[in-house]
């Protein structure tokens, strides 16, 4: 057990290390929802108000009007306590709990499995402390990492308590209970879990009694109600009924119609088309279709996702290819073996996908953010039981090697090239324009940044904008949300925050005497050119944002 502790510690130390270095700079660029999370633990710190000026949200951040999982942005708050409001303090806690991570991984992974595979918690905790997509959701402020720390930790307390210890019960409510609050698809993904759980094993359940399990069904149910009942009843579920694929779009409803129109039952009776064409069986291929993107390789091995925005990389998985013979292995060897765990796996697996799939789209990897651990719990088996099967030294030598040399390949990648070639997904710019706006502010009493991408929030961050003045202007800004009922903030047009304003940009109304216009470079064109004044750049030299003004032109 020393040694195991000794190796564990050197895992998680590098694993922190690589989660933590260059956590300021890299990913390059800077996410409206970080820059939201930060600002809103800013203004709590200063007003005890949120940035919409509500007190100490429970249930749910209002965000951009799109309200957002309120656990991320309370742990955020001591570390823009300590180290002032910056990159680095927004993310720091998604990289302490993706560290952390490695040791609920090690926990549970050890509780799952015979403890004679000794070698195999560490592996898990090795595999996860070098994942990609444990290393790129833990260098970003992103609420689904939080499920590879919570539901890992919380499970292994369940498991435990209901071995030798009804104390750690509680725990494990309680951290189940966390995990709730942290990301949306949690809300879905744990309930079904446990009531799945509870299912398959009633027999047991009920012979080593229900009073038991009374503690933590209590807590559990204590820490969910205000969630769920905010769910039902407020606005807290905004953003999932705006995602969910029941939410039909004009184009949905066109498909609709177009397959009733143009089936061949439509001659023989319309009524009789849309048996088989209707909002129902449109909404079940979308979930079937969505599901099985889930499961398949291409999404975690080569695909990994089709957004860049969670330093998602074009041609890059969200494993490491060298998982997936291990993985298919380990489900072979898992049945053969009849591991007496097996069911729990596949219930983690199956049910962790649901809130992915009745989701619009497939292949959102921060979606599926309850998976994270998963994969590596499974890699760690399949190697423990090839290397019991293959006990030569130069195949262990060699999948050392191949693991080794991937692992550079993909910080090569992440480090060193994703920084320079992809910036454009994660928002980057705008710390350099904020801080070249600040050196003309005093010649332009108006600023107007071309509407999109949550602008004020940076203006906000960057500026380190007094909350009570944000608050001031924020309180203006929902009763027009509200009667226009928009999905988010910035489809207001105009709106504005000091001298800023924040509005679809027309030229002939904008480049005016006393305006500084700010427009990103695609919307940018040959006739603007004379009034470029400055301009931020991507790392590879490319344009990011112009800075227009009328004056320029006229020199």
């Amino acid at each position: 057990m020393k040694r195991s502790g000794w190796i564990l510690g050197l895992i998680v130390a590098f694993g922190f290390i690589l989660r933590i270095v260059f956590l300021g700079a890299i990913p390059g660029g800077f996410t409206p929802d970080e820059a939201n999370q930060g600002y809103a633990a800013y203004s709590l710190l200063k007003t005890g108000r949120d940035e919409w000026g509500i007190n100490w949200p429970i249930t749910s951040f209002r965000a951009f009007a799109d309200y957002r999982a309120p656990l991320q942005t309370y742990l955020i708050m001591p570390s823009v306590a300590i180290f002032g409001l910056s990159e680095f303090a927004v993310r720091l806690p998604s990289a302490i709990f993706g560290t952390l991570a490695i040791v609920a991984v090690y926990l549970l992974a050890r509780e799952l499995f015979d403890r004679k595979k000794s070698a195999l918690p560490l592996l898990a905790a090795l595999f996860l402390a070098i994942s990609p997509w444990s290393i790129q959701f833990s260098r970003t402020a992103l609420e689904a990492n939080f499920a590879s720390f919570l539901f890992p930790l919380g499970l292994f307390f369940f498991l435990r308590g209901l071995k030798d210890n009804s104390k750690l019960l509680l725990l494990s409510a309680v951290v189940l209970g966390l995990d709730l609050y942290s990301y949306l698809a949690a809300k879905l993904f744990v309930p079904l879990f446990i009531i799945a759980y509870l299912i398959f094993n009633r027999r047991q359940i009920v012979k080593d009694g229900l009073r038991r399990l009374l503690p933590f069904l209590v807590v559990f149910s204590l820490l969910a109600a205000p969630l769920y009942f905010d769910a039902l009843f407020g606005p807290g579920n905004v953003r999932g009924k705006d995602l969910a694929i029941t939410n039909f779009s004009l184009g949905n409803l066109t498909t609709i119609s177009d397959e009733q129109y143009f089936s061949p039952l439509n001659t023989i009776s319309p009524q009789l088309s849309r048996i088989f064409s209707n909002k129902i069986s449109f909404t079940l291929q979308q979930f079937t279709g969505n599901y099985i993107s889930y499961l398949s390789p291409t999404f975690w091995f080569t695909e990994g996702g089709r957004e860049i925005t969670y330093s998602v990389f074009p041609g890059h998985g969200l494993l490491h290819l060298w998982l997936l013979p291990l993985i298919i292995f380990a489900f072979y060897r898992l049945l053969i073996n009849k591991e007496k765990n097996l069911p729990l796996l596949l219930f983690w697996l199956f049910l962790a996908i649901i809130p992915a799939a009745i989701t619009k789209e497939g292949y959102r990897p921060n979606r599926i953010g309850s998976l994270l651990a998963f994969w590596e719990i499974i890699a760690a088996y399949g190697l423990v039981e090839l290397f019991s099967k293959v006990r030569r030294p130069i195949f262990r030598w060699g999948t050392g090697v191949v693991i080794f040399i991937s692992l550079l390949t993909y910080l090569n990648l992440y480090f060193f090239i994703a920084p320079a070639k992809y910036p454009s997904a994660l928002s980057f710019g705008y710390r350099d324009l904020l801080a070249k706006i600040k050196t003309y502010s005093d010649k332009y009493p108006q600023i107007i940044f071309d509407r999109g991408n949550q602008a004020q929030i940076f203006v906000a961050f960057y500026n380190r904008l007094d909350p009570k003045e944000y608050q001031s202007y924020s309180a203006a800004w929902w009763p027009q949300i509200e009667q226009r009922k928009l999905l988010f903030l910035d489809m207001l047009d105009p709106y504005s925050l000091g001298q800023y304003t924040f509005k679809s940009f027309d030229a002939s109304t904008d480049l005016v005497p006393g305006n500084l216009v700010v427009i990103r470079a695609e919307k940018a064109n040959p006739a603007l050119d004379p009034y470029i004044l400055d301009k931020v750049e991507y790392p590879d030299r490319t344009p990011a944002f112009y800075l227009l003004s009328y004056d320029q032109k006229q020199k």
